[in-house]
């Protein structure tokens, strides 16, 4: 499973998927992404093949409006 965290949610948690269940997960903070745009995290996630997981429902809003099925 790849995954990409938002940035609110704790950095440890990339950690902790990441060593209990061998997923390859990275945060936002990991790529200089600090306060980056919705779109341009969402558009990292979809570049890399990740499912976004966030805890701001704007997500859903960006990829109602875009049509897009992904990420």
């Amino acid at each position: 499973m790849r995954l990409l965290l938002d940035e609110n949610l704790p950095v440890s948690l990339a950690r902790l998927l990441t060593e209990s269940a061998s997923w390859e997960v990275v945060h936002v903070r990991a790529l200089g992404m600090k306060s980056a745009p919705d779109a341009a995290v969402l558009s990292r996630a979809a570049e890399e093949g990740r499912v976004l997981v966030s805890a701001d429902t704007d997500f859903g809003t960006l990829l109602a409006m875009t049509g897009a099925a992904l990420p």
